[in-house]
Formats: C-alpha cells, sequence, structure tokens
C-alpha cells in the first residue's frame, strides 16, 4: 500500500511510496516501514523518530505538531491515536473480518482457557491460530511479548494467519490492552471473561475503574457469542448485559456450564451434553477454566460434537499448576499465581488433595499494586504450614520492603523464613519438603513460566522449573 492509499488527505503534503508495514515500535522498524511515533514526551519523541529514520523508516507519523518535519518525512496527524485502528484496518485490509476471532478477558485464567481452546480445536482438526506471551513451539501458536499486541502487531499477524489457512486466531485481551484501545477496530466473534478479582491498581488506580475497564469490552463489541464466569460480580454484571451470553460456574448449579460430580467423578455439564473430567484435575480453577474453554468450543460449531473430544488429553501451560514429583509421596507445583485469588484458589486445592505439610514459596512484583502484598501473606498464613518469602520480579523496588508489607498479613511469622534469593529459597524448599512426612507438597508460586528475573536495572536468567531441575 502507498501512503497517499493509506492517508488520502495528505497527497498533496507529501510524495507518494511504497509502505512496507507499520510499526509503533522505533526498534522493530525496517527499511521502507512507517513508523506511529506517539509518545508523550517531545525529546523522547526525537530521539525515537531518529532512531526509525536510521533504520529506513520511509516516513513518521507523528501527534505532536510541534515535531512535524516535512522534509524529513515527519507528518503530523490530528487526533493520531484515535484513529490507530483505522488506520491498521485500512492497510492490512481489516483481517479480523476474514477470521472468526475470540477475544479472552479476566484477571486469572486468560491464558489457561486460550490453551485449552487451541487443544480441543486441535482435537477436531480445526486449524488455529494462538497468540499468546507464553513460549511454546508448538505449530500455531505465535509468541508475543505483550500479553495484548498493539493493534498493527495483531492486525499483522492476523494476516499471517490467514496467509496460512487458518480458520480462526485466539488471544488474550488485557486491561492494559483494552484501556490502551490495543484492539482498536478487532472484529470479535466470541469472547470470554475467565475471572474477576483485585490486580494491577498500580495502573488503574482503583478496584472499580479496574472493573470497568474489563466491562468495556463486552458493552463495546457485538459478539456472535460470549461465555462468562459468574462467580464473581462482575462476572454476574456482564452476564446481565447480553441474552447471547453463556454463563459458567464452580459455585451455582443453575449456570448453563457447570461443574456435577457423581459417584466421585467430576464432570462438565452444558446445554451441549456432559464431558467427563480425567482424574488427575482437581483443582477448582483448573476445571472451570476447562469448562469456560468447553463453552466456547460449542458456541462456535454450528452442531458440537462432544464426543470426539477427550479431555485426558488437554493439558496444562508450563508454570500454570505445573506438577513435579520429588518422589513417590511428595510433591511440588509451579504456577504464575502473583495475585490474591489466584493464590488462595491453589492453595485450598492443594489443602483439600494433600494431607501432608503445604509449603507456599512466594514474592510479590516491584512497582505493581503495593496493597495485594498483605492480602496474599494473609492468604498464605491461612493455608499454608511454612511459609518462605523470597524475590518475584522487585525491579527497581527494595526487595526488604516488599517483605516486609507481605509480612503484615502474616499473624503467626513463626512459620516464615525469608530467603531473598530466589534459586537458594527454593533449594532451601526442597530440603525442607525432604523432611517432611508423606503427602507433603511444596508451592513455588509467583513466576510460572517466566524465564528471567528483574531485579534493579539488570535481567537476569531465571525459571522455576529449571532451577527446580538442578536441584533433584
Amino acid at each position: 500500500m502507498s501512503l497517499h492509499d493509506l492517508l488520502p488527505e495528505y497527497s498533496g503534503k507529501i510524495n507518494d511510496f511504497k509502505i512496507s508495514s507499520i510499526s509503533l515500535d522505533s526498534q522493530e522498524i525496517k527499511k521502507g516501514d512507517l513508523y506511529i511515533s506517539l509518545a508523550n514526551d517531545s525529546n523522547q519523541q526525537k530521539k525515537y523518530n531518529q532512531e526509525a529514520l536510521k533504520k529506513g523508516a520511509n516516513c513518521i507519523l507523528t501527534n505532536n505538531k510541534s515535531i512535524e518535519n516535512i522534509e524529513k518525512k515527519i507528518i503530523y496527524v490530528s487526533e493520531l491515536k484515535e484513529k490507530l485502528g483505522f488506520l491498521s484496518n485500512r492497510f492490512f485490509e481489516n483481517p479480523s473480518k476474514k477470521i472468526e476471532v475470540f477475544g479472552l478477558t479476566g484477571t486469572n485464567g486468560k491464558s489457561s482457557v486460550s490453551y485449552y481452546l487451541f487443544q480441543l480445536f486441535s482435537q477436531i482438526k480445526k486449524d488455529i491460530g494462538l497468540i499468546s506471551s507464553i513460549k511454546l513451539k508448538e505449530s500455531g501458536i505465535y509468541n508475543s511479548k505483550l500479553t495484548t499486541p498493539d493493534v498493527f502487531t495483531l492486525n499483522k499477524i492476523l494476516s499471517n494467519f490467514l496467509l496460512e489457512k487458518k480458520k480462526a486466531a485466539i488471544f488474550e485481551v488485557s486491561s492494559h490492552g483494552i484501556d490502551q484501545e490495543r484492539i482498536a477496530g478487532i472484529d470479535f466473534d466470541f469472547g470470554c471473561f475467565t475471572s474477576f478479582s483485585r490486580d494491577h491498581l498500580d495502573y488503574h488506580s482503583s478496584i472499580n475503574k479496574y472493573a470497568k475497564v474489563k466491562e468495556s469490552f463486552f458493552l463495546n463489541n457485538k459478539f456472535k457469542g460470549a461465555v462468562i464466569n459468574i462467580d464473581s460480580k462482575v462476572g454476574k454484571k456482564i452476564f446481565s448485559n447480553s441474552h447471547d451470553f453463556v454463563s459458567v460456574s464452580r459455585k451455582n448449579k443453575k449456570s448453563d456450564i457447570c461443574i456435577e460430580k457423581n459417584k466421585g467423578k467430576f464432570f462438565i455439564k452444558t446445554p451441549w451434553g456432559h464431558v467427563n473430567l480425567p482424574d488427575r484435575i482437581f483443582a477448582d480453577h483448573t476445571m472451570v477454566n476447562i469448562a469456560a474453554a468447553l463453552g466456547l468450543f460449542c458456541l462456535s460449531s454450528k452442531k458440537p460434537n462432544l464426543n470426539k473430544l477427550n479431555l485426558k488429553k488437554i493439558y496444562d501451560l508450563p508454570g500454570r499448576f505445573q506438577k513435579i514429583d520429588i518422589d513417590s509421596n511428595k510433591y511440588l507445583y509451579i504456577d504464575y499465581a502473583h495475585t490474591p485469588e489466584a493464590l488462595e484458589n491453589i492453595l485450598k486445592s492443594l489443602k483439600k488433595k494433600y494431607h501432608g505439610s503445604l509449603i507456599c514459596l512466594f514474592g510479590c512484583g516491584g512497582g505493581r499494586d503495593q496493597g495485594k502484598r498483605s492480602l496474599m501473606g494473609a492468604i498464605a498464613d491461612s493455608f499454608a504450614d511454612k511459609i518462605i518469602l523470597t524475590n518475584d520480579n522487585p525491579r527497581f523496588e527494595n526487595p526488604k520492603v516488599i517483605i516486609e508489607d507481605i509480612l503484615e498479613g502474616i499473624k503467626n511469622q513463626k512459620k516464615v523464613e525469608i530467603i531473598n534469593d530466589r534459586t537458594k529459597a527454593i533449594k532451601f524448599g526442597l530440603k525442607l519438603l525432604s523432611k517432611e512426612k508423606e503427602g507433603s507438597v511444596l508451592l513455588l508460586a509467583g513466576k510460572g513460566h517466566e524465564l528471567n528475573q528483574e531485579i534493579k536495572n539488570k535481567t537476569i536468567e531465571s525459571n522455576d522449573y529449571e532451577i527446580v531441575r538442578s536441584f533433584i
């Protein structure tokens, strides 16, 4: 596409030329690309613009009139941020209208439900594309830096999915992605609301603002159908907004999709039939996430045949309730749980399943919602027999201050061991587990699949699974 095709109103202002691609990131610019410059600070914009031009950008669009320089091909476009969806759809020719799009949002469970749905479609040989921030090597999965990429990256991925003859695309819609309009102009066919609890208040400033952002995804898009987890007040409110939505719940047996038990065996009850859950799946949050994925699968199928599905072949993501057998009677789990709700869900499930000691190792991220730290401390105190506090991603915060914040929620601090170095903390946790009675469990919470740890201005290689493997 040429510049004049993209912006015909600017045809008299600058000579025409071909545009290879469009990016919001100056570091990703290649020769012939158009760079969209949106930094709030003028000096930052100038710096990024110079970088983009050095890399071969054909043109730059800016939202800062004082920076416009026609000779250098820097063009001011009024209300540029509001036009991103329009520009992206014009350049990539509306790919989301040509492929079935599933958008999943919620505090916890987005990645898991997305991956379960991807696996369900794979079982019936439906060629699907999944966009995931978790590094996976399976065919059909695009690894993204962000949970929700910007709209140009999204449309580029969707265009590639179309070239690969994929029938549908699945991706997570984060609250940041909604608020920053990264999904502007994307045409969603099916939606899902996985859960709601406290998170990202460092960004949204209040739980009410966070809830409204999540709700806006369902108010501002027209879905053919959506699956809504109604186990929260926000979920119930979203569900009440449309007759086309299907409810899912672990708690409410009157929901459209729910978990039932017969003769000690769990199964998922749906309007399309029943599906048995394998014995290895025992955690409530895992069951309801699989149920949500099953609901999306059925909603998008003209005549869903549940007999073709085998839930025994459905697996979790790396770092999501990932089980490692330490010996025949002691266990270790790795999970991304970094919110109060997620930590409580997992500790409850482990406490219910195993009857030995429960050891919980975790920390909290620096530069993030400080208010959740004491809450997570209180939850660990309620369910864990022993607690190991360590570094998560302290970033530029003092790790000691983060741990002090967590300790405020722990009444019985005699059960607490503080070891800032995460590798040493995991080694200590394994040693502690080895001395416990049969049926004991060690939970490593907070970092899950992550491959790195952020400490001050350094990013170091660190993965809980690999650390555990190095010691056993």
